[in-house]
């Protein structure tokens, strides 16, 4: 039997990580990228759009992909950034990444995610590896839209552990923007549709010495030379501020990966994707120091379809492999010259 491409909007922040779920977006043969939106994060808007658009241009896809300008700041709080780990431009690190081929579209990110769900309701999923300002401003906006999507997988929060505010509970996309983050966990339909890939298993992807020897490859390819120097800046970047010793975790890509066994692209036996699932609840007080923390108010079954599907663990080499497939397949349109 003949599986469809998934399709899916990706709304993003890049962003280092970022760079990798693009990368899988583009290129696994499995996604159909209908269209990407930039929103603040990582750093402000103005730069993840321009990183979005020097990434598209260096995968040579500058004429499929459309990207827009996505959420600008936060619903409520001041907008927060990350230059510890991105840098100043929110993808430092090489000199390789070229001039954007393509400008911003014209219209709002809202208009253009309306469409796409509209010509495929009931089978796209958005995929959220920023804050979630631009996901849930379109659902506030516009509900009629919620019951259309299929999934909404999301790289975010952790069950337990944290990277930011006072205490250190919280992870960095869910605190940068708890409002939206909780109009999203807290609705009624919404949150049986989400799919979170928290620090809990994000941070068993990490990007070894090995890992960036077999990125780089060994044919002097430019586009491979990029990734290898943006990760190598994300690695010291990570032990300075994190102590990740061995290699600095990727965290956004993952958010792509169920995606290939809940539409049964890939076998579970493969993916292994292992989840619980649980309906969830994010501290907004912005004076708390919990800030952005993500608790646990009841527990389902992982069979039962209530609750928020929330991910522990998968088959990392199989992870690893679909990047070095994507990569190996960007090569052949990259517009970086060997």
């Amino acid at each position: 039997m003949t599986i469809g491409k998934i399709p899916i909007w990706l709304d993003c922040d890049p962003g280092h990580d970022d760079a990798i779920a693009l990368l899988l977006a583009c290129f696994n043969p499995a996604f159909d990228l209908l269209g990407v939106s930039a929103c603040h994060g990582n750093a402000p808007q103005s730069n993840t759009s321009y990183n979005t658009r020097s990434l598209i241009t260096a995968f040579g896809e500058q004429k499929r992909v459309p990207v827009y300008a996505g959420a600008i700041k936060p619903w409520v709080r001041e907008p927060k950034y990350a230059p510890d780990i991105h840098g100043a431009s929110g993808l430092d690190g090489t000199t390789l990444l070229p001039v954007p081929e393509c400008e911003l579209h014209t219209g709002s990110y809202l208009d253009a995610m309306e469409e796409a769900i509209m010509e495929h309701q009931g089978e796209i999923s958005l995929v959220s590896t920023g804050s979630l300002t631009s996901v849930a401003t379109v659902f506030k906006e516009r509900p009629h839209l919620i019951k259309m999507i299929k999934y909404i997988s999301i790289m975010g929060g952790g069950i337990g552990i944290g990277n930011t505010n006072m205490n250190m509970s919280a992870e960095f996309n869910i605190c940068i923007d708890p409002q939206a983050a909780s109009f999203i966990f807290g609705h009624k339909v919404l949150k049986d549709k989400c799919i979170l890939l928290p620090l809990n298993i994000t941070h068993k992807a990490i990007a070894t010495a090995d890992i960036l020897h077999k990125i780089q490859g060994n044919d002097g390819n430019k586009l491979r030379q990029l990734f290898f120097e943006l990760f190598q800046f994300f690695a010291h970047s990570y032990k300075d501020a994190q102590g990740f010793d061995l290699g600095p975790p990727v965290h956004d890509p993952l958010a792509l990966i169920p995606l290939l066994e809940f539409y049964k692209w890939e076998p579970s036996s493969r993916v292994q994707f292992s989840y619980k699932r649980f309906d969830l609840q994010v501290v907004e007080d912005l004076d708390s120091a919990d800030v952005g923390k993500l608790c646990v108010l009841k527990e389902y079954s992982p069979e039962d379809s209530q609750g928020s599907i929330v991910g522990f663990d998968l088959n990392f080499d199989f992870f690893w492999d679909q990047v070095y497939e994507a990569l190996y397949l960007a090569e052949k349109s990259s517009t970086i010259e060997v």
